[in-house]
């Protein structure tokens, strides 16, 4: 479990950045959840986005692709919901998988479909996958909310990670805001987080992607004043480095996200953080939901809850797929290569490699898709289109656990996700009633 770090007054002087514009809406383009943007659909004029961000709303506003599908063909909403769930309560071993970046709402929609059909749920998350490494690197760490590095940290630590690939706009909204005395950065092993470096940061380049396991152990033996053993130049003096600049800091934010299917680079962090906050503010800034997955945090936060564990039902699987091998977690890839799946529920867009492995494995008049847009390449199966998830009205839940309410957007032509996946549950709830003579939806 996330513990709060011990966090004492702090002599910085943050200027507080204004509030959202009028007429701001959130962004899903990605689980940094910008709450800044302002859309002139009219115009097709954006303010406050990213590229990223104004392609996604550019996207939406160009989509011309019909409401549902049958097998390739145009059809109502009505006849594509029933012959989902015509299709979903024929088989015999359902995955509903997704949820990434649907509403906590539509999670929770998702799970009734997958209980009523005794269906395996897992979320399309490759971090599921790994059987211990990331959970147990996460075990103790010691976080904070993304205001609390931009208001309080004076020294901000990338470790491995430069947010422009996964959050374009981290640095901007809570690494650029001024502080008094001005705050330093430190990259280790990225690329530089400014061209020129300004002389309040510094890279510290390392020659191998695990030479940052070997870096957080120095350091950390730095700090603790423990033997180091033979150790090369280079990372002597990158430790020195990292070790000066941390003496000379009031509070220290380390901002992590390279994937590390082993955890051990993140328990490396995880130990130097816990270290740290003996004697100052530290904290760790974990930022690793890729950009598909903007509710990644509100989907594992839902799951857990229902299930307790974010990797989705486990005693699902007894009820028709194939079991996860012994001490395995539910993962959908895993589920879909194993063999143990005919249909499928997918909400929400997916990562291109799941959705590649769908035409490749299942019987593609299996698979349901309830998404903003139809996947390229895809044929036979059901299709419903619902509204983009920043249309939608619902909770998601930011990566560092702060709420976030959705009031919908201007284009209520399409349903919701929970309006469909509610419709599909319903009929296969109305068919179960029914018996095997009354027929399936």
């Amino acid at each position: 479990m996330n513990k709060p770090g011990s966090v004492s007054p702090s002599t910085h002087a943050p200027i507080a950045p204004a509030g959202p514009p009028a007429g701001a809406t959130v962004c899903t383009a990605c689980a940094l959840l910008c709450d800044d943007g302002v859309v002139h659909r009219a115009e097709g004029r954006f303010e406050h986005l990213c590229e990223r961000g104004a392609d996604a709303f550019g996207r939406a506003a160009a989509a011309t692709c019909p409401a549902a599908t049958i097998d390739g063909r145009p059809a109502a909403v009505a006849a594509a919901i029933a012959a989902a769930a015509r299709r979903l309560g024929g088989a015999r071993r359902v995955l509903v998988t997704g949820l990434n970046d649907v509403t906590i709402e539509g999670v929770t929609a998702a799970c009734d479909v997958a209980e009523t059909l005794g269906a395996a749920l897992a979320p399309a998350d490759e971090d599921s996958r790994h059987p211990g490494g990331p959970t147990i690197a996460r075990c103790g760490e010691i976080t904070a909310a993304w205001e609390e590095l931009r208001d309080r940290a004076d020294l901000v630590i990338f470790w491995g990670h430069d947010p422009a690939g996964s959050q374009p706009r981290f640095v901007e909204r809570f690494v650029a805001p001024p502080l008094s005395p001005p705050r330093r950065t430190i990259a280790v092993g990225t690329t530089p987080l400014c061209d020129p470096p300004s002389s309040d940061h510094v890279h510290l380049p390392l020659d191998d992607d695990d030479d940052d396991v070997d870096l957080a152990r120095l350091l950390l033996a730095s700090i603790l004043d423990r033997p180091r053993g033979v150790v090369s130049p280079r990372l002597e003096a990158a430790a020195a480095t990292l070790h000066a600049a941390i003496d000379a800091a009031r509070c220290v934010a380390f901002v992590t996200g390279r994937p590390d299917p082993h955890g051990l680079s993140r328990c490396g962090v995880i130990e130097i953080v816990r270290a740290l906050s003996r004697r100052l503010p530290a904290f760790e800034i974990p930022l690793d939901a890729p950009p598909l997955a903007p509710n990644a945090a509100g989907a594992a936060m839902a799951l857990t809850w229902r299930y307790g564990t974010a990797a989705g039902a486990p005693r699902a699987v007894a009820g028709g797929a194939t079991p996860a091998p012994q001490g395995r977690p539910v993962d959908a890839l895993g589920l879909v290569t194993a063999g143990g799946v005919d249909a499928i529920l997918a909400v929400g867009r997916l990562p291109p490699r799941l959705d590649d492995l769908f035409r490749g494995q299942i019987d593609p008049r299996g698979v349901i898709r309830i998404a903003p847009a139809i996947p390229d390449g895809a044929g036979d199966g059901v299709f419903l289109r619902c509204r983009e998830l920043f249309d939608e009205t619902g909770t998601l839940l930011r990566a560092d656990g702060r709420t976030v309410e959705l009031t919908g957007g201007t284009d209520d032509s399409l349903p919701s996700a929970v309006a469909l996946l509610a419709a599909i549950h319903e009929r296969l709830v109305a068919a179960i009633a029914l018996g095997p003579e009354g027929g399936t939806a």
